[in-house]
């Protein structure tokens, strides 16, 4: 294989960063000169990258995408060039997109070596000292992604990162567990360049009703479809802890004027996990003419109710969320009942309802919904659904559904021959039953089923079942099948 041909290829993927068509026809290239894993990899890679995440096909692809950065991941980092003060890490489309720099300076200094090794994307790099930001730091023409880490020195420093012409290459910025609080969210998003940015990602910042007023007030945020405002939440929390709660969030009045901000009408991915909207912050964003146009919205502990789900079946007519993320909620059983009817939810393609204090009734309810016949993925961890709760699921023969998450629903052995006798399971890829209570007899129906023909991954940890039993179930057709048994808690 001529390095000199290697090397005319990647300049021109270099040349083309955004095109799939240089990287699949450089993927027949290697095929053709015996690189047949390296070549897979830029075609998986790429699918992956052009279906939506809750495609059965993803899950298929991500196996084979793992499978092969264990076999060859370090080699083929190991052959980009040492660079001192990078680190090179996430592969995307076929090549390492990533990389952590050591700080900005390093950033600025070793920019041009790094875009010249390889379609680099992202860049990870700790808070910068006020040295660093002092000195001027210019944009990166390849540049699309920056995720700092750490937490600013002093406050100032939020203010020289958000006047840095760096930002304005930028698609996505993820500033995760940095302490800005909401002055230092309203300086960064006060910013000039973030006109490019599509994806702004600041989970676990305390910044509470700050970042509502910061958002209305932010000029340059012309682009942007993805918002992350996550703060930690507490499960069960109950509406007294608001009184002692010393951390910002986003309550429901703070949600009402997000549910105003006209920046939402953009938004397709909404992020507010660990606020504290309650019904009526619900109620607001759901009715809200700007929101509409929302396919992602993950409220996971915020402190809802049963009550709360009636505001789905109250949203504009116009709504249609692929993904919904309502854990750690108590909606208790009578809350799906809602959620079952809402018109906004007819489409949802992944669900998550775990820790939601649901029983049988509850998962009666549930598979009576409009979406049973759209949902793709669903997430049921850490109930009470029973055997009987999962019979009816698969009663129901839910038409995609490929990936199904039921860790600690009291299955036991007679849930583990539901699934292994259902006709149903035959279009599952995916499944979790551990902490279940399975014993022996759930290994054997399992490794007997003659319907799981499809399954790729199966996760049985922390259950009662024998080496011998595990033994036998490796060892069954079933077995043999399965890229992932999962036995010990690990792949």
């Amino acid at each position: 294989m001529s390095a000199n041909e290697a090397r005319s290829f990647l300049e021109f993927i270099l040349a083309h960063p955004d095109d799939d068509a240089p990287r699949l026809v450089f993927a027949d290239w290697l095929e053709e000169h015996g690189e047949d894993a390296r070549a897979e990899f830029i075609r998986v890679q790429i699918e992956r990258a052009r279906l939506p995440v809750w495609d059965a096909q993803q899950v298929r692809l991500r196996l084979r995408e793992k499978e092969l950065l264990k076999q060859h991941g370090q080699k083929w980092k190991d052959e980009l060039p040492k660079v001192e003060g990078i680190t090179w890490e996430e592969f995307r489309r076929g090549f390492v997109a990533t990389a952590t720099f050591a700080g900005f300076a390093v950033l600025r200094d070793k920019a041009s070596a790094c875009w010249d090794a390889t379609p680099l994307e992202g860049a990870i790099v700790r808070w910068p000292r006020a040295d660093e930001l002092s000195e001027n730091i210019s944009w990166i023409p390849g540049l699309r992604e920056l995720t700092v880490t750490g937490r600013p020195y002093a406050f100032n420093d939020v203010i020289r990162l958000a006047n840095l012409p760096l930002l304005s290459t930028l698609h996505a910025l993820n500033l995760p567990n940095c302490n800005l609080g909401g002055e230092g969210f309203r300086q960064l998003v006060a910013s000039p360049h973030l006109g490019n940015l599509t994806a702004l990602r600041v989970p676990f910042n305390n910044i509470g009703n700050e970042a509502v007023r910061a958002l209305h007030e932010a000029v340059s945020l012309t682009s942007l479809e993805e918002l992350d405002l996550a703060e930690t939440g507490s499960y069960g929390r109950t509406r007294i802890d608001r009184r002692y709660r010393e951390d910002p969030v986003i309550e429901a009045t703070d949600a009402a004027a997000l549910a105003k901000w006209p920046g939402m009408a953009r938004l397709r991915a909404l992020n507010l996990s660990g606020n504290d909207v309650r019904s009526r912050g619900l109620r607001t964003l759901l009715r809200s003419r700007y929101a509409i146009g929302l396919k992602e919205l993950r409220l996971r502990t915020n402190g809802l109710d049963a009550k709360a789900m009636k505001e789905f079946g109250e949203a504009r007519p116009e709504l249609q969320l692929d993904v919904l993320d309502l854990g750690e909620n108590l909606i208790g059983d009578i809350g799906p009942s809602d959620l079952a009817l809402a018109s906004c939810l007819a489409q949802l393609k992944v669900l998550e309802l775990d820790r939601c204090e649901m029983h049988l009734s509850g998962a009666r309810w549930l598979v009576t919904a409009l979406f049973i016949d759209s949902l793709r993925r669903l997430n049921l961890n850490h109930n009470s659904f029973g055997p009987e709760g999962l019979y009816r699921l698969l009663e129901k023969k839910p038409p995609f559904l490929h990936t199904l998450q039921m860790v600690d629903n009291d299955l036991g052995d007679e849930g583990a021959a539901h699934l292994a006798e259902s006709p149903a399971s035959a279009a599952l890829l995916d499944v979790n039953l551990a902490q279940n209570g399975l014993r022996d007899q759930a290994a054997q129906s399992l490794g007997k089923s003659k319907h799981l023909k499809n399954l790729l991954v199966l996760r049985l940890h922390d259950n009662e079942i024998s080496p011998s039993a595990a033994a036998s179930l490796a060892r069954s057709p079933l077995g043999s099948r399965l890229a992932t048994l999962d036995m010990l808690g690990r792949d």
